[in-house]
């Protein structure tokens, strides 16, 4: 099945949405503020200037109000002068700018129209009492205003007040263009926002797709994992479990195997074992006879008759000794198991061997007592058989003048017996096949097969387990490791 990331409902996509999301949330929470602190900055400024303008003016129409009243200076000569500098104020550009006296009538204004008029509404009202600066929002028609205002008062005595309207439409169209600015700003970043993400997105998703596909091979083959170093995050956390998980199942797998393997060929060694006990029991009937016949002509022939019997009786007795062995073969599963002191079996098997092997004309090495002292269940005799025949097999393959060496070692929950030699060894090829029954690198009529997997089978009935190991000398080493228990335990 064919895996591919989900377009709209992946990993990546849902990281993708809630960043951007949150970018675009930041962007409206700053733009927002940033807009209200401009808006009320620009208000202040706004303000203090109208302020500062009214103010400044008040004292020369308060001047000009006062040269008036002592008949100095003609009436209203120079108030409109004064409206018409305030009207030409290039930074706020006011709507209108009027002068009143103490009771509302307007005295100058920069529309002639309204001099003469008094004015009741309540700013003016307001204004004519207030002691100090006076800020009024309001319209004047559909366009809003802020009107400025100052009375014209000096040492308690009051002349009336200036007012100053100054329109809020430039203002708010620098709110609305700074509106648009922080908007197409907050876009702008989002979109590159989601560039990003979009990138990081595939980063992030990218091993997940590649381990997932690579899952996807799980169990019909081991896929090949990606190269590059493993991720210092989660991520690289679940590329190393995955490939635990791998090891883990090809291990599980080959032990399966191996058991399956095992048991097959233990039902094969137990068929082949019934098969072979009958078949021995059988020849050795007929054996019988054969032999008490050549014992009778043995008794009678002469010599040259005598050649003839003494090669067919060396032809019986081999017979026998194949009889023989497949007859251990049967009854290797059947195991006299107890306790037994690993220095001691040894010295008694080191002198057995010795004998054994003095018609091969091999050199044999042994040390007892360099083996470590270890309690350990096992049947003494077949243990004993196990290592003769390996040993005769080692005397066979290096021939007369041959070295052969029998060590023992501790390690672990294992007692470990190592037989070396010095011969031509096995080839890579034949390793394994050495264990298969009736297999055999001897000569026709030298060798049967039987040994070495009658060897295995009794080290697996222990418990253990006879393989041939490497080593760097030429030569062969076969390895026997069987459970122990430390003698410090009984």
């Amino acid at each position: 099945m064919s895996l591919r990331a989900l377009t709209f409902a992946s990993l990546r996509t849902r990281f993708m949405v809630l960043a951007v999301g949150l970018t675009l949330i930041f962007s409206a929470i700053w733009g927002g503020w940033s807009w209200q602190q401009q808006r009320t900055l620009l208000e202040q400024q706004l303000q203090s200037e109208g302020e500062m303008l009214v103010s400044v003016m008040a004292i020369p129409i308060i001047n000009a109000l006062l040269y008036e009243e002592l008949g100095i200076i003609e009436e209203g000569g120079l108030l409109d002068n004064f409206v018409t500098d305030i009207m030409s104020n290039k930074s706020l550009s006011p709507h209108y700018a009027l002068v009143t006296d103490q009771q509302g009538r307007v005295l100058a204004h920069n529309r002639l129209a309204e001099y003469g008029e008094y004015l009741t509404d309540d700013v003016t009202l307001k204004l004519l009492q207030a002691e100090g600066f006076q800020v009024t929002r309001g319209l004047m028609g559909q366009e809003p205003i802020l009107d400025f205002g100052v009375p014209l008062k000096i040492s308690g005595k009051r002349w009336g007040a200036l007012r100053v309207g100054v329109s809020l439409l430039p203002l708010q169209q620098r709110l609305k263009k700074l509106l648009f600015e922080i908007v197409a700003f907050a876009l702008l970043f989002s979109a590159f926002a989601l560039a990003l993400f979009h990138v990081a997105g595939q980063r992030l998703s990218k091993p997940l797709v590649r381990l997932a596909q690579a899952m996807e091979k799980v169990p019909e083959q081991r896929p090949d994992l990606p190269s590059e170093q493993v991720r210092r995050d989660e991520i690289g956390q679940l590329q190393l479990s995955f490939i635990r998980l791998l090891d883990r199942l090809e291990l599980s797998e080959a032990e399966r195997d191996t058991s399956q393997r095992k048991l097959l060929e233990n039902e094969r060694l137990v068929t082949i074992g019934k098969l072979v006990s009958g078949v021995a029991h059988e020849v050795n009937n007929p054996l019988a006879g054969i032999q008490g016949a050549l014992y009778n002509i043995e008794q009678k022939a002469n010599s040259e008759i005598l050649r003839y019997v003494n090669l067919v009786q060396s032809e019986v007795d081999r017979i026998g000794g194949i009889v023989g062995q497949l007859l251990d073969l049967s009854r290797a599963g059947d195991l006299e198991i107890d306790w037994v002191d690993s220095r001691q079996f040894l010295q008694s098997f080191c002198a057995f061997a010795r004998m054994g092997l003095k018609n091969k004309l091999v050199y044999f090495d042994c040390e007892p007592r360099e083996a470590p002292q270890v309690l350990l269940r096992m049947d003494q005799n077949k243990i004993h058989q196990l290592l003769i025949n390996l040993l005769l097999n080692a005397a066979d393959a290096t021939g007369p003048s041959g070295k052969l060496k029998l060590s023992v070692s501790h390690q672990g929950d294992e007692l470990i017996f190592w037989v070396d030699d010095n011969g031509p060894g096995v080839s890579t090829e034949l390793k394994e096949q050495i264990f298969d029954l009736f297999f055999t690198t001897k000569e026709p009529g030298k060798g049967t097969g039987i040994g070495l997997p009658f060897c295995r089978s009794i080290a697996e009935k222990h418990g253990g387990s006879l393989r041939l190991s490497e080593k760097n000398t030429p030569g062969a080493r076969f390895e026997i490791r069987l459970p122990l228990k430390d003698s410090d335990e009984s």
